[in-house]
């Protein structure tokens, strides 16, 4: 089998005030095969996703043997842009590559990836991302609407890009008050404090009783994660969202920086590089609970050990809701229990991603087509 095609093709929707972008690539095979992958982005990164996709990793790719997916990771960055470049947004674009050439492999197989993975769980432990912008008495009704549906664990966002420390305690306060003392209550930062506020933060949300606290510090700031875990009490140290590559992470577990890692295959490098992070983790008795990209995570949670639970986004979240109408496959079939709500272990074959095909024509960006400067997420 070998490669006869490498496309990527960029759609774009504004949502709350910023221009979402997804970028999906396609890597045709010579046996009539065609996997999918995907990069998501906002206005601008998307165009140079698909031309690293085309130019750079196109003629490397062409004549290839598809499920080769380790020769081709290290060709790819390595060689499409030698020198230290298959870093950053070359790397980003390097993980849409690698869910294609994963996704042909499942489907030559005729089994999901995650059977790939040598595993099988039929139920994924999930917690809720709740990680909406809303005053903290409307998050916490939000919240309590969750737990009412069936969620023993959710994450809230604390940010001081977005909230001031006292908003963020008032979020926290709420949604405990509202969500009982029973259920897991976890609050991600986005690394926007420095050590000293993570510390004195933590002390301050004694009462609130949070699970964890994602991403205190900056991701180069090792010694910090370090110094706030240390001083963190009941509460977990979680990060690696945006950390890349098994050195970074090494770096993390190595020096006890954290409870629990988060690597996402989107940003490493897709499933490939994911798989490496998964298994130091695993010797080193650390847990992984992936970030984001539940369409994907979902097949590694089923197909391997050592995967804690995945975060779910649910319809009415912001953050995904292009994505989540882009794509109409695959389905989460949800399972509720007790325990909370798992998602059932996918079954089509490869990675399910498929298109809405009436929503991409209408989002599908020409080659030419420019869209306006937006403001983050």
């Amino acid at each position: 089998m070998k490669i006869t095609e490498v496309k990527a093709t960029r759609y774009s929707s504004l949502t709350e005030g910023y221009t979402a972008e997804i970028v999906i690539v396609e890597v045709a095979a010579d046996t009539g095969l065609r996997g999918v992958g995907f990069a998501s982005g906002t206005s601008g990164t998307g165009s140079l996703i698909a031309d690293v996709v085309e130019r750079f990793f196109g003629p490397l790719l062409i004549g290839q043997d598809p499920l080769l997916t380790e020769t081709l990771w290290q060709r790819l960055y390595n060689d499409a842009i030698p020198r230290r470049g298959g870093d950053g947004l070359v790397r980003v674009s390097l993980s849409a590559v690698d869910f294609a050439l994963w996704d042909i492999k499942g489907k030559q197989m005729g089994v999901p990836v995650a059977t790939l993975l040598g595993g099988h769980r039929e139920m994924i432990p999930t917690y809720a991302n709740c990680a909406h912008h809303l005053e903290p008495e409307a998050l916490a009704e939000r919240a309590a609407e969750y737990v009412s549906q069936g969620h023993r664990a959710l994450k809230i966002r604390g940010s001081r890009s977005h909230v001031s420390l006292r908003v963020a305690t008032d979020r926290v306060r709420h949604v405990r008050a509202a969500i009982g003392p029973d259920v897991r209550l976890m609050v991600d930062v986005n690394g926007t404090w420095d050590v000293d506020t993570a510390i004195q933060q933590l002390k301050a949300w004694e009462p609130y009783d949070v699970y964890w606290l994602e991403e205190p510090v900056p991701p180069h700031d090792i010694a910090g994660y370090r110094r706030v875990r240390a001083r963190a009490g009941r509460t977990y140290i979680a990060g690696g969202e945006q950390h890349a590559g098994l050195n970074e992470f090494k770096q993390l577990i190595e020096q006890d920086a954290v409870d629990v890692v988060q690597p996402n295959a989107a940003v490493t490098g897709g499933i490939t590089d994911w798989l490496k992070i998964h298994a130091f983790a695993t010797a080193h008795q650390v847990p992984v609970s992936p970030w984001n990209l539940q369409m994907v995570h979902l097949h590694m949670a089923a197909g391997l050990g050592n995967v804690q639970w995945i975060e779910y986004f649910m319809p009415d979240n912001a953050l995904l809701e292009f994505q989540g109408r882009l794509f109409k496959g695959p389905v989460m079939a949800e399972t509720r229990t007790a325990e909370g709500i798992f998602l059932q272990a996918p079954v089509a074959p490869g990675l399910g991603l498929e298109l809405d095909e009436a929503v991409a024509a209408q989002f599908r960006l020409s080659k030419e087509k420019k869209t306006k400067p937006s403001k983050t997420c």
